[in-house]
């Protein structure tokens, strides 16, 4: 594999197609002049989803996706050619040009052949690739050495596959052209295909044992039927996220159920744990929301951390991020690919005595504010928001006698967030009472719900 130099100015422009959208990341580095970029664009293609399948209207669309693309990025990517064939506009500097294109589809995506083949049409110069399972066990088998963690998941949750990877490690594979084909690597999925299925899915009567939404079956069909049938990237009614956050974690629980084997023990011993949880779903309920899904779902204990791949910036330039000086698209920083950190704290209360009771107390400071102290209570769901501004944050907390966490031995829970290195972006400690136990009722439901989601 050849190396690209670390002070050669470079831009590379990586697309990834999945679950009915687009998302580009056109990367720029110049480390000479110390500027290191990532431009994006979203865009939403369920609404001509059935016209994927039309080779004529796939014929032009990638042509004027392009065209747009040019546009709002400000930079030459694409010319045309006297043959039909468009052609790869060579790098020369910024906004002029680019050293390699790349399209990743997802396995899943609907009428990937066609897709295939109609960007084959379109221009030879642009490398198509999926997003199978080998190509996501390299990326996590890779960027878990890289990020230093012994133990890696990544969490696709798309409305219409749920996908968990996931990575157990010891020490560092050898060869870096190769899979880590050393570690032990473990898939879990579920996967609608057609928008029936995904609509039939919502009868499962374990439903309502989570939801907090007093609705009947005829409101609750309709409701998911819609969504489903007319996609959005906003959800504002409360009683679709409500179905959506309990829909998620009877899948996840399903999962669990059927893999418990490939899933059990995800943050509870010493090893070194990170999640990565990207897909639709999380950018529709929200961080808090979807970690509540994804702890009762997969019933997780323990500690890890967590990041978020909102933007398929992982997917796309993952590996060039773990790859470092031996990528070979463009050698591309950390924070530019990565999401700042949640750190996730789950620890059992040793009694009832400790509900409403501080198991957890903490200080943070920096040069930039004055120090905070920060207290939880028991059987509680709080995420702490670390304030990051200009300098470093400094977080030092411990875990009282009342609580039990058998990874962390000396309760001591610290770390610090650097703007310019590793980013903490929030703390969550679930506190609450195990087993955890939903309401005999709707209205029970909502009073936890609201609880756990709407404190803070």
């Amino acid at each position: 594999m050849s190396k690209l130099s670390l002070l050669k100015k470079n831009a590379y422009l990586t697309i990834v197609v999945k679950d009915d959208a687009i998302w580009s990341h056109l990367a720029y580095v110049d480390y000479n002049n110390d500027v290191q970029y990532i431009l994006s664009d979203y865009t939403d293609i369920s609404h001509f989803h059935k016209r994927l399948d039309d080779h004529l209207f796939m014929g032009t669309f990638w042509s004027e996706y392009f065209r747009l693309l040019e546009k709002l990025f400000g930079w030459e990517l694409i010319q045309n050619t006297e043959g039909g064939l468009s052609r790869m506009v060579d790098f020369k500097d910024e906004n002029h040009g680019v050293n390699g294109i790349k399209i990743l589809v997802d396995d899943n995506q609907q009428f990937l052949t066609n897709i295939f083949h109609s960007i084959s049409h379109y221009s030879h110069d642009i490398a198509v690739r999926v997003i199978d399972t080998p190509n996501m066990r390299k990326l996590i088998g890779k960027l878990s050495e890289k990020l230093g963690y012994e133990d890696m998941i990544y969490i696709d949750l798309d409305i219409n596959s749920f996908q968990i990877y996931r990575v157990q490690r010891e020490g560092k594979q050898t060869d870096d052209t190769k899979l880590p084909n050393k570690y032990k690597y473990s898939e879990a999925q579920q996967y609608w295909s057609n928008r029936i299925g995904i609509i039939d899915a919502i009868k499962d009567r374990r439903l309502h044992a989570f939801m907090a939404s007093d609705i009947n079956n005829a409101q609750l069909e309709n409701s998911w039927a819609n969504l489903i049938m007319h996609p959005v990237d906003v959800l504002l009614d409360q009683n679709l996220k409500d179905i959506l956050r309990s829909f998620t974690t009877v899948q996840l629980f399903s999962l669990l159920s059927d893999n418990r084997r490939k899933l059990e023990g995800i943050g509870s011993g010493e090893t070194k744990t990170l999640i990565a949880i990207g897909g639709k779903i999380p950018r529709l309920l929200g961080k808090k929301a979807t970690l509540l899904s994804i702890i009762d779902g997969l019933e997780l204990y323990g500690t890890f951390d967590v990041i978020w791949d909102n933007e398929c910036k992982i997917q796309a330039y993952g590996m060039s991020t773990a790859m470092g000086s031996q990528s070979s698209d463009i050698i591309i920083g950390r924070n530019d690919v990565i999401s700042a950190i949640t750190k996730v704290l789950i620890p059992e209360l040793k009694s009832k005595k400790a509900i409403d009771k501080v198991i957890f107390s903490a200080t943070y400071k920096s040069q930039d504010f004055e120090p905070e102290t920060v207290i939880v209570l028991g059987d509680t769901f709080e995420m702490i928001k670390i304030k990051n501004k200009v300098n470093k944050v400094v977080f030092e907390g411990k875990l009282e006698d009342n609580v039990y966490l058998p990874a962390l031995e000396d309760r001591a829970v610290n770390f610090i967030s650097s703007p310019l290195g590793v980013r903490y972006e929030n703390i969550l400690i679930d506190s609450r009472l195990r087993p955890i136990v939903y309401g005999m009722d709707s209205y029970s439901n909502k009073l936890k719900i609201n609880k756990w989601i709407n404190d803070n």
